[in-house]
């Protein structure tokens, strides 16, 4: 469907450009938004980037797994009290695993889909607790603070991953419901 109002867009510019052209008129300037320059960026990108199905499942298995791997590192470091080292892995790991499905669908659709009204309070809390987990540790220094975001980091991102799976949300909700009733 994009593709279809990109194609519409461009016979409707070429048409403005050859009416400007046969009647001597100067040629209309294009119009371009933040977005619209970000998105053609995204597609000049990937233009020149293009991945078979086979690259592409290899690129997502290699960021989660770096994902997964850089977040048992954080833990790690965790445990021999070396907070600032695991605020960066944790977060860094955080960020990596979902970045991965770039690889699957394109950094565009991801984009799209983070802001999407289903995961937009999920994204903006993770990415906010991300930034607290790294100012927590590299400025405040404070390693309960630090957990704490991690925490709420680990819940974002479970609560963002589940809103891909249908009724996810709604079933984790009620057992949550039904556990804090007990």
């Amino acid at each position: 469907m994009d593709t279809i109002k990109s194609g519409i867009q461009d016979i409707k510019k070429g048409a403005k450009k050859q009416y400007a052209r046969l009647s001597g008129a100067p040629e209309p300037e294009e119009e371009t938004s933040l977005l619209g320059e970000v998105e053609q960026a995204s597609k000049d990108c990937c233009g020149y980037f293009k991945l078979s199905r086979k690259e592409r499942f290899y690129g997502f298995l290699t960021s989660l797994i770096l994902g997964f791997g850089l977040s048992c590192l954080g833990v790690f470091l965790f445990s021999v009290h070396n907070i600032v080292g695991f605020a960066v892995c944790y977060s860094l790991g955080s960020v990596c695993s979902i970045c991965s499905s770039l690889f699957l669908f394109g950094p565009w659709y991801q984009i799209k889909n983070m802001f999407k009204e289903t995961r937009i309070v999920a994204t903006l809390i993770m990415l906010a607790a991300v930034g607290m987990t790294l100012f927590s540790a590299l400025y405040w220094k404070e390693a309960l603070l630090c957990l704490l975001f991690v925490i709420v980091q680990f819940l974002a991102v479970t609560w963002y991953g589940l809103s891909y799976i249908p009724y996810a949300r709604r079933l984790v909700g009620g057992c949550i419901k039904r556990a804090i009733d007990i």
